[in-house]
């Protein structure tokens, strides 16, 4: 693989990175890349996209040779980018990262067996092909989480079981993988960096609250050491398992009784990583370009308590920019999306703070500003039972 970090000057041009999928973590990795001096092609069926319409050069579907001949480096924002560009550039040795991660997400089947193989912690689970294999699980467990075994994200393609009958109704059809149902105490998530050359570094964890599946708002650094530790290693052995380049995402579920599971991982950038943009030394989007294009990996110190809110459903007129920037260490990133619709990411804000009780102070004060006066597509996003929940969780633990 082409070394940028040692042949920089001796271009005439700086390096091409193809993106795979135009939605926002691209649209974030070429803000980040520009100040590199990086060009970017990306191939997206919406030429509106977040990424597309900052893009150097747009490719539509079925144009992934030309992506692949065009750029000296491919990589992917959505596990669920078109296939065939995917395996074009693997062919022409320029996927990073490669096929094999990329196909393991596609399958939460395979993503589970990988943990148990590497010795990694996961909740019990088995794959189930009928409805009447659910309903033996639920006998004996009681309870269950039934997974589609490809396309979900952000919720999707999940429903958690407590009554057998209910298999039945599981609305993707069979096979489906069928998991215990963790008593969760709190979710965690590590973000790996990995380099061609094998140089890694890691993230402070983010501590992770979720509403309808989606992420709603995180903290980093999570205050557990203790599962931190644990899920930091297991991220690492991941990541040297596949060989892997580039930034991986793992999310752990912290149990009540104190164990830590694998609960899936993302190979690529990550949400519970966007607070890296205003409070680690080096983002997330600058470390996995500098990782695809096997240059030295930047510092991943944190410098200041972060947190992020996500800014679900809410269109451009509904946005309260000056309430959001009103909010003392307040930033503001707004993806440019044409549509809002119940659940959809369209943008996030970040805050900092001199320590962890004040940053879960002005969280909750940019949580209100967000989501306070409730307009009817935040409503419907996330809910005001668990706005009201995770406001009334931030006033706990900034007060503990």
């Amino acid at each position: 693989m082409r070394c940028w970090g040692r042949r920089w000057m001796a271009r005439e041009r700086g390096p091409r990175v193809g993106i795979l999928g135009g939605g926002q973590l691209g649209w974030m990795m070429i803000l980040e890349g520009r100040r590199l001096g990086i060009s970017f092609g990306v191939l997206d069926p919406d030429a509106g996209a977040p990424a597309a319409r900052i893009a150097d050069r747009a490719f539509r579907p079925g144009e992934g040779a030309e992506l692949a001949s065009w750029s000296d480096v491919v990589t992917y924002e959505f596990e669920n980018a078109e296939a065939e560009a995917a395996e074009i550039a693997e062919a022409a040795g320029k996927l990073r990262p490669g096929l094999r991660p990329l196909l393991a997400k596609r399958n939460r089947l395979l993503e589970k067996r990988l943990f148990v193989e590497l010795g990694i912690p996961t909740a019990d689970f088995r794959p189930a092909g009928s409805p009447r294999e659910v309903e033996e699980f639920l006998s004996s467990a009681g309870s269950a989480v039934v997974k589609a075994l490809g396309g979900g994200y952000d919720g999707k393609g999940v429903r958690f079981l407590r009554n057998p009958g209910d298999a039945a109704s599981i609305p993707w059809g069979y096979p489906v993988l069928v998991e215990e149902m963790v008593d969760v105490r709190e979710e965690i998530s590590v973000i790996v960096a990995r380099s061609g050359s094998g140089e890694e570094a890691i993230y402070p964890a983010a501590e992770n609250h979720n509403a309808g599946g989606i992420l709603l708002y995180s903290i980093a650094p999570a205050r557990d050491a203790e599962a931190v530790e644990a899920a930091s290693r297991a991220a690492i052995r991941l990541a040297r398992s596949m060989d892997y380049v580039g930034v991986l995402a793992v999310e752990f579920l912290v149990s009540a009784d104190g164990r830590v599971l694998a609960n899936e991982f993302a190979p690529r950038v990550h949400n519970t990583g966007h607070w890296s943009l205003c409070g680690a030394a080096t983002s997330q989007f600058e470390n996995h370009l500098r990782a695809i294009l096997d240059m030295p990996l930047g510092s991943t110190e944190i410098l200041r308590p972060t947190g992020i809110v996500n800014i679900l459903g809410i269109s451009r007129d509904e946005l309260p920019m000056r309430d959001i920037l009103s909010v003392p260490g307040a930033r503001l990133w707004w993806y440019g999306k044409a549509e809002a619709r119940p659940g959809r990411k369209m943008g996030h804000a970040c805050v900092v703070a001199g320590s962890d009780e004040e940053l879960r102070r002005r969280l909750r004060e940019l949580m209100a500003a967000i989501y306070g006066d409730f307009p009817p597509s935040a409503a419907a996003s996330v809910g005001a039972g668990a706005l009201d929940s995770e406001i009334s969780h931030l006033s706990r633990s900034a007060d503990a």
